[in-house]
């Protein structure tokens, strides 16, 4: 994968989740998953995570926050 954070256009006042890597991604799994939202522009963010654990930290501390 080339890129670890990416800027993009996202729906509006998208929440912060997390989401498991995937074949769908770039063609192959590369790292644990990423992390995306966006502003109330649609102004979004996409970061990925390369390990297993700090993503399994990420997804518990968003789970709280619901």
């Amino acid at each position: 994968m080339s890129q670890k954070q990416i800027i993009m256009k996202m729906d509006k006042n998208h929440p912060l989740e997390v989401h498991a890597s995937c074949k769908t991604c770039g063609g192959q799994p590369d790292g644990a998953g990423y992390l995306c939202g966006s502003d109330e522009e649609g102004n979004g963010v996409v970061l990925w995570i390369e390990e297993q654990e700090v993503f399994d930290i990420v997804a518990k501390i968003i789970a709280q926050q619901s």
